[in-house]
């Protein structure tokens, strides 16, 4: 449990990081920068996985048809979709808004993940789930401007951010976490060059846009993915699902560390409600909590249609799938 919880807060800091360098990008065409993150990510995730399977010495795991499906959904959906939407409805509402409802990922997750599991929904977990979107909120700020394109955008962006969680899990326990981040950025890179020649959109980066894409592929994808991954699979898309609302107050705290923003006291007792919320859905009773103690294998078993995994809930061999 803590190894998990430490994995995914580092995930959700590195990520909320990348509002420092996403103002370098602002003109820079999103299916291009899209493009290029995701390949050197990949490329520094082959690497790695390599080296990985060299040590380990074993030979790796066949990747079903299944599989692969989820892996693309997981990246059109979770990654591109996600980054393209969010972008698109900044361009169209403020900001704030967008951030504050794409904050509301824990509670969607902690509802959807026990009725794709058919078990009842954790109340503790649900709680939580609300306490930090509200502390997410407090640290975000509502917004002064409003349109139903930036809504829908931003409603978009908050569905890639539950599928990033949950689309994965039931990919880990027979893969793992580097194998899904690496594969899952290999498939992102053709989704954006499909993107790239609908738009027609090229661009060549810059020194300062350059380092910004280094910055999103190694810190913001390559690392974050990683460990946010090990942490769904260690703790559960719900638990795990609770930590994407530091991302807002991380975002506050590296441009207040950089010099560009200055923290405000609904900053400050956002952070308290966040931390606040984490401790309660952290802290378990004793029975464990069905949809999470039993994890991806779960999940897939229940998700015929997403591929399943290795093993039923019951121990039993899946025939073939």
């Amino acid at each position: 449990m803590l190894k998990g919880s430490v994995f995914a807060m580092t995930a959700m800091v590195m990520v909320g990081s990348s509002v420092a360098v996403l103002g370098v990008l602002r003109d820079f065409p999103v299916y291009t920068g899209q493009a290029l993150r995701f390949a050197l990510a990949a490329a520094l995730l082959l690497v790695a996985l390599k080296l990985q399977d060299r040590r380990t010495g074993q030979r790796p795991p066949a990747v079903t048809g299944p599989q692969w499906l989820r892996i693309t959904m997981l990246a059109a959906i979770g990654m591109v979709g996600f980054n393209v939407a969010v972008v698109a409805a900044e361009q169209r509402t403020d900001p704030a808004l967008v951030g504050v409802i794409v904050g509301c990922a824990p509670v969607v997750i902690a509802l959807i993940t026990p009725v794709l599991a058919r078990t009842p929904p954790s109340r503790r977990i649900l709680f939580a789930g609300l306490v930090v979107t509200a502390g997410a909120a407090l640290a975000q700020g509502l917004g002064s401007s409003t349109s139903v394109l930036g809504v829908v955008f931003s409603v978009g962006a908050l569905l890639g951010e539950v599928a990033f969680a949950l689309v994965a899990a039931p990919l880990l326990g027979d893969l793992g976490a580097l194998r899904v981040s690496t594969y899952a950025c290999v498939a992102a890179v053709p989704l954006c060059l499909i993107g790239m020649a609908a738009t027609g959109q090229y661009a060549v980066p810059d020194g300062s846009q350059l380092l910004a894409l280094l910055w999103l592929s190694v810190v913001v994808t390559a690392g974050a993915y990683v460990l946010w991954f090990t942490a769904v699979g260690s703790i559960g898309p719900e638990r795990a699902g609770l930590f994407t609302s530091l991302i807002p107050i991380s975002a506050v705290g590296v441009t207040a560390l950089i010099g560009t923003g200055e923290p405000t006291w609904g900053h400050a007792f956002g952070a308290i409600i966040v931390l606040l919320g984490l401790l309660v859905g952290l802290t378990t009773r004793k029975e464990p909590d069905v949809t999470i103690a039993r994890g991806a294998d779960e999940l897939a078993w229940r998700m015929p249609w997403a591929g399943r995994s290795g093993n039923s809930p019951d121990g039993a061999r899946a025939d073939g799938l």
